[in-house]
């Protein structure tokens, strides 16, 4: 009879990783349960964990162990890219501004690091939205330069920055618009593949206008 109540004291595992507490047993006063034998000692702290407080994966290249809720793996991705790829995109629109020898070449980088702030803010939000950080300045991406390279682009002025510089834009720009694609390919946030969109489109008309004026140059 003693088995027969320590046996039916065990519950069930819970499916959700705990496991059950046990069944209270009642026993008379002049019964001495005795402890189980080593064999039937209750699971060690790792095995009744659950799902939310085992430990979590090591993280990705997005920045976090799982995607948010709402958001792809591939969403966080794209937010952590464009952060630093639109940051080079301002600093040589910034460089631009003081060694660019054509007026056209410094309202045209005005233009752009206008738009690459806001753009920016809206990644950083999701970023904090989701507990994820931008991937760090000079990573290298699609597009993006060297730091050797933005170094070089500093010490021209003139003429030959301006050939530069917009060479270095275009190259920059079709970068960008490969992180876009592969969002609205592969990401499932609408707010996300929403900008992913807009960004392809914006750029590839930059692109368009840079070709046009190196066209001249030439």
């Amino acid at each position: 009879m003693l088995a027969t109540a320590l046996l039916a004291g065990c519950g069930a595992p819970d499916l959700a990783g705990g496991a059950a507490s046990p069944a209270p047993v009642a026993a008379s006063p002049a019964t001495t349960v005795e402890a189980p034998p080593a064999s039937e000692a209750p699971p060690s702290p790792e095995a009744t964990q659950s799902p939310e407080s085992a430990p979590s994966a090591t993280p990705d290249e997005t920045g976090a162990a799982k995607p948010p809720a709402g958001a792809t793996a591939a969403d966080v991705a794209f937010a952590r890219q464009m952060v630093p790829h639109h940051l080079q995109a301002a600093e040589m629109a910034r460089l631009a501004q003081t060694h660019a020898g054509d007026p056209w070449v410094r309202e045209f980088a005005a233009k752009v690091a206008a738009a690459r702030d806001t753009d920016m803010r809206t990644f950083k939000g999701w970023l904090d939205m989701w507990g994820a950080e931008p991937l760090p300045p000079d990573h290298a991406m699609p597009g993006t330069q060297t730091r050797a390279e933005i170094e070089a682009l500093a010490k021209l002025n003139g003429p030959s920055f301006d050939r530069k510089y917009v060479t270095l834009m275009i190259e920059h720009d079709n970068g960008a618009i490969k992180l876009a694609r592969a969002e609205q390919a592969d990401g499932a946030f609408e707010g996300a593949k929403a900008l992913a969109v807009a960004t392809a489109t914006s750029l590839g008309a930059e692109v368009k206008e840079l070709k046009k004026y190196r066209a001249l140059l030439d």
